[in-house]
């Protein structure tokens, strides 16, 4: 299985940085990179309260950036298949 890693842009004034609340629960997002190619990931971090999200995002974040995160790749779709002319 391909493994990837965050590409991360950290801004220490913005403490919510890739986090978005979502109808009251907060999510992280992040970019994957892997074999040349990039996949966008976002997961719920499964909390209301935002000191428990930044705290849940920082440890996400940093075993992502230690042990990388496991791609799965996507099955082949027909807009895959290109014909060139």
């Amino acid at each position: 299985m391909t493994i990837g890693f965050p590409s991360l842009r950290i801004d220490a004034d913005n403490q919510t940085h890739h986090l978005w609340n979502n109808n009251g629960v907060w999510w992280v997002h992040f970019t994957l990179h892997f074999d040349h190619r990039k996949r966008r990931v976002r997961r719920s971090l499964k909390t209301r309260l935002l000191a428990e999200a930044i705290e849940r995002r920082d440890a996400l974040l940093l075993q992502i950036e230690r042990e990388g995160e496991p791609v799965t790749e996507r099955p082949a779709t027909a807009g895959d298949q290109r014909q060139w002319m």
